[in-house]
């Protein structure tokens, strides 16, 4: 498998691609949101597609697309929460309310899985205010990676 990192264009929506050349599986990944939440399950939802939906399918992530199949869009998301942040797990965290950034920090600790996808799940869901995590929700930069 090679991992592609692709600067993220003007105007350019995606995050994340999946296909092969030839035998090689290739995951492609941009700048686009340049969080380290969101790289990490955007990552894992690629490596979904490679694991389980075949050679032929291509995905584009943020994007609609003729070939798009959105069962296999939910089957990849549902992988990358169960590799960073499982809906078990979060109904854990939800039953201890009000959360404070230790109570986030400890239960990270827990999962075996960073603070920023805790908060950044419970950012984009809007469980949790934006203010509240932001320190752990860190800027990727492979600009320099070779």
């Amino acid at each position: 498998m090679k991992v592609v990192y692709t600067p993220c264009l003007p105007g350019a929506t995606v995050h994340g691609s999946t296909r092969w050349i030839g035998d090689t599986p290739i995951v492609q990944l941009s700048a686009r949101y340049k969080q380290n939440d969101i790289f990490w399950f955007t990552f894992f939802h690629e490596i979904a597609h490679i694991l389980k939906h075949g050679k032929k399918y291509v995905a584009l992530e943020n994007v609609d697309y003729k070939d798009q199949d959105m069962e296999k869009e939910k089957e990849a998301d549902d992988f990358a929460v169960q590799w960073t942040f499982s809906n078990t797990e979060e109904e854990e965290v939800l039953s201890h309310t009000p959360l404070s950034e230790e109570d986030i920090v400890n239960f990270s600790k827990k999962f075996n899985t960073h603070p920023a996808l805790i908060i950044g799940r419970f950012h984009h869901k809007g469980l949790l205010p934006y203010h509240i995590g932001r320190r752990f929700i860190k800027k990727i930069d492979l600009s320099n990676i070779e």
